[in-house]
């Protein structure tokens, strides 16, 4: 059964289908991304966790339209990121997308106020609406008593606030964050979690936050668990461990599920009255004209 890929577009604001990422590392290839499937919705603040190394980071990049995949496709209000040419791309992260990352988010040399009107300023708004905007934000985040001051005469968490200011300056209908609290101690933490809320519940935006970190990503409406390019399952209170199954009906096990179970490559599905059961393959109990499952 194939799937209306139309109707999911319409019903989501991004559609990620199929995406394959491999580098190459010299002579070896390195795949970052392993056929990725997931959607987010209009307003959604999604989280998507992940130890280092998992692909979190690509993923996002490519969202954003910063890296292109090798394979599969992403679709932002029903159009593929993927067919951009450099200048729609371009054109695409000005206006349709702000991002906020761990470091490196402000210019060193211009206050609070003037790195929040920068990116409007570089749009083309007007100084006096740029203004405007820029006092609105720092505002709202509870910054306008810094917006005189430079990067290094605030905190790390200051910082942090005044980014996403800058990341929603051009009104972005998608946010994406990159371990945006990764140098930051736990109360500082909490407040630049929170600025994000904010920024998804006043202003509409659609969030998608990547983290090592489970306790940022419970900020979230939802969260996706990933690990060596794929999504897998997560631990929920009511179900106790739950997976993803993707467009294509592959379910990614986690890991201390398989351990528990003590599954390896293969396993045998069983529908039963209760449901589908997946356990072990025991090679030994096949018969011997059989070579392959």
């Amino acid at each position: 059964m194939t799937e209306d890929l139309e109707q999911i577009a319409m019903e989501n604001k991004v559609v990620v289908r199929d995406l394959m990422k491999v580098y190459k590392r010299g002579i070896k290839e390195v795949i970052a991304l392993r056929g990725m499937d997931f959607e987010v919705k209009k307003g959604e603040f999604l989280s998507i966790v992940g130890p280092s190394g998992s692909g979190k980071s690509t993923l996002l990049k490519m969202i954003g339209a910063l890296d292109k995949p090798t394979a599969g496709q992403i679709l932002f209000d029903g159009h593929s990121l993927t067919l951009l040419d450099d200048k729609r791309s371009m054109m695409y992260r000005r206006q349709k997308v702000g991002f906020v990352w761990q470091t490196g988010n402000l210019v060193p040399g211009l206050n609070a106020l003037k790195n929040v009107k920068l990116p409007m300023r570089l749009a083309g708004a007007p100084k006096g609406a740029s203004d405007e905007r820029a006092r609105m934000l720092l505002t709202t985040f509870e910054m306008q008593h810094r917006m005189n001051h430079k990067p290094h005469q605030m905190s790390g968490g200051e910082n942090q606030r005044v980014a996403i200011c800058v990341a929603l300056a051009n009104a972005p209908e998608l946010l994406l964050a990159d371990e945006v609290t990764g140098e930051l101690d736990t109360e500082t933490t909490e407040m630049v979690m929170n600025a994000l809320r904010i920024s998804n519940r006043e202003f509409d935006t659609t969030i998608v936050n990547v983290t090592h970190n489970p306790r940022v990503s419970s900020y979230a409406d939802r969260i996706l668990h990933i690990r060596d390019g794929l999504i897998e399952g997560q631990r929920h209170t009511l179900y106790g461990d739950i997976t993803e199954i993707d467009a294509k009906g592959r379910m990614v096990i986690p890991e201390t599920v398989r351990r528990l179970a003590n599954i390896g490559r293969r396993v045998v599905l069983k529908v039963t009255s209760e449901g589908l059961l997946v356990s072990p393959l025991n090679t030994d109990e096949l018969p011997n004209d059989i070579s392959e499952i």
